[in-house]
């Protein structure tokens, strides 16, 4: 999926995994997590280009140029990506100041970590994370369920067309894999579709709900041709997939193709609310 720099694919996962949410951020000496050796938070350069974020395999966590929201975005187990209506309140600075994060744990942490399953690698990543955006910017927020407007997805009168795919439900998430505009899904729930689809400016910023009480997983090709009044610009061609400028728009492929549709609706809807947040104490 199209979404962030492919150096933090890795971490794109966690958003797809429809886990439960995760609990108050607490100060970090109170964190069930192993905590960074050594962390330093600097303003960024406002010149510079580079936004990677992401862990490396040797225990180092490195955020070019992201706000606080970001960075809050980045550790939370949301069912979607890069959605503004998950994260509410907190001071003006939240989204526009950015900020250089680089923080490393030792090694035996690092090395415990490369042995977990991926679903563990990403919780405690968070975990780590979220106690240290705790203790340097002082930040509390809390969960609320608030009735939001969404999409719903569900399917056609005449059911699904995507194809059952024989991988179990498991650890490892599936995504749907592609430029914008041509995707192919291999193992992939609706649940993680949904999330897919909720980080397209297609949708409009809304989140997409699984409503289609499909289980299991399944493998499908969805062909659209981007909207660019909606600023989606078709991609380059990835993935040995080329673009097809004659595909139809994504609300139609989506019948027409894999047999499900989007829906307005207004559901209850799990948001993150910033009660208190500060600039980073000094390194």
């Amino acid at each position: 999926m199209e979404v962030r720099p492919l150096r933090i694919a890795h971490w794109i996962l966690f958003g797809l995994l429809a886990l439960p949410a995760a609990p108050c951020v607490a100060q970090a000496a109170a964190s069930p997590f192993p905590q960074f050796m050594v962390a330093t938070i600097k303003p960024s350069d406002p010149n510079g280009t580079n936004t990677d974020v992401g862990f490396s395999p040797g225990g180092l966590f490195d955020a070019k140029s992201q706000s606080l929201k970001e960075l809050i975005e980045f550790v939370q187990d949301l069912d979607y990506y890069d959605v503004d209506q998950r994260i509410v309140g907190g001071p003006k600075w939240l989204n526009t100041t950015k900020f250089d994060v680089l923080a490393k744990c030792d090694e035996d942490t690092a090395r415990a970590i490369r042995n977990m399953s991926l679903k563990q690698q990403i919780r405690t990543e968070q975990g780590m994370v979220r106690a240290l955006l705790a203790d340097r910017f002082q930040l509390r927020m809390h969960h609320e369920l608030r009735p939001l407007r969404v999409y719903a997805l569900v399917q056609v009168k005449s059911g699904s067309k995507m194809a059952s795919s024989p991988l179990p439900v498991k650890e490892e998430p599936g995504s749907a894999d592609g430029p914008r505009g041509n995707w192919t899904g291999n193992g992939v729930t609706t649940e993680e579709l949904a999330g897919n689809l909720s980080a397209l400016p297609e949708v409009g910023g809304r989140i997409v709900v699984d409503k289609t009480g499909l289980k299991g997983r399944f493998n499908f090709t969805l062909k659209w041709t981007p909207n660019p009044e909606a600023g989606a610009a078709p991609s380059a061609p990835d993935n040995g997939l080329e673009y097809d400028s004659s595909a139809l728009s994504l609300f139609t492929a989506l019948q027409e193709q894999l047999g499900l549709k989007l829906e307005t609706a207004k559901e209850p809807v799990d948001v993150i609310v910033i009660d208190s947040a500060a600039p980073p104490t000094p390194n």
